[in-house]
């Protein structure tokens, strides 16, 4: 219920956003759809949070005890509980799509590329020398093809859609005056693919990334922004991307990925999704290696 109250959260927003804007001054049904999804979010968000607090009463948790984020929030007295769930509510909601999405593309790229998963799946063997070698921080470390891996995918198939800005001052884009004031967003799935900044941009080639290879060419930082960039960037990059770094180099320990299904594209909605079904097959590797 979760999964689809996120996914119908993010097509009605797209929809209200961008469509006609009755919605304003009347409730339409795409609004009532919207508020419906949002409502269920953020019950789920307050039954979590009370039973957080009721944990806590009970605790003996001392001082010097890392607290976690929600914990901080609980004991902030410079917020209430309408920013304590808010922020629950945005976790959720930024969090339940987006790294399942990214993940899935990268699997179906490492799953139609068998020469990149077995590097990929040389890569794990080295670092978890055992299959049930726990992913710790020094491993991700080292995991520089597995990262290279990642970058590639969202190249290619970007969770966001692009960066929203408000232009400070007046600006030419293509052509066209677009004066200040007005919200321009960029366009990931667009620049990541143009052959002017990257050859065979529509091929997937993590070696692209890594500066000793020989395919490796210098690129602007600024062109392959997937979760943004400045002070307003994912508040939840590194996490994201240190989970994902960590499930791939997992399943592909542990697993030959496979794809029994059509080319898959992506649909965007809020953010952008797979556009199929996911016809993955999984088939268990020797353990010994």
């Amino acid at each position: 219920m979760l999964l689809e109250a996120a996914l119908s959260t993010n097509s009605a927003i797209l929809l209200t956003d961008n469509g006609p804007q009755l919605w304003r001054w009347v409730e339409t049904r795409l609004y009532r759809k919207l508020k419906k999804s949002q409502k269920y979010i953020e019950q789920i968000a307050i039954d979590f949070i009370s039973k957080r607090k009721e944990s806590l009463k009970q605790s003996t948790t001392t001082k010097n005890e890392v607290k976690s984020l929600l914990e901080l929030y609980l004991s902030s007295t410079e917020l209430d509980m309408k920013d304590v769930t808010g922020m629950a509510v945005d976790m959720l909601l930024a969090g339940v799509d987006t790294t399942n999405y990214t993940t899935s593309f990268a699997l179906y790229h490492l799953a139609t590329n068998p020469e990149v998963q077995n590097n990929l799946y040389e890569e794990s063997c080295r670092l978890l020398i055992e299959p049930n070698s726990p992913v710790t921080t020094d491993i991700l470390s080292q995991a520089q093809y597995m990262k290279a891996v990642l970058k590639e995918s969202l190249r290619l198939n970007p969770i966001s859609v692009g960066i929203g800005r408000i232009l400070a001052q007046d600006a030419v884009l293509s052509g066209y005056h677009v004066p200040r004031g007005t919200v321009v967003v960029t366009q990931n799935q667009v620049s990541c693919r143009l052959a002017e900044y990257f050859n065979d941009p529509n091929k997937f080639q993590p070696e692209r990334w890594i500066k000793t290879h020989p395919l490796y060419k210098q690129v602007s930082p600024y062109l392959v922004l997937p979760f943004g960039h400045g002070p307003r960037t994912c508040i939840a990059r590194w996490l994201a991307e240190q989970n994902m770094h960590a499930i791939i180099l997992k399943i592909i320990r542990h697993y030959e990925v496979g794809w029994a299904g059509g080319v898959l594209d992506c649909k965007s909605l809020l953010i952008n999704k797979p556009d199929g079904p996911l016809c993955f097959t999984f088939k268990e590797r020797s353990k010994v290696h």
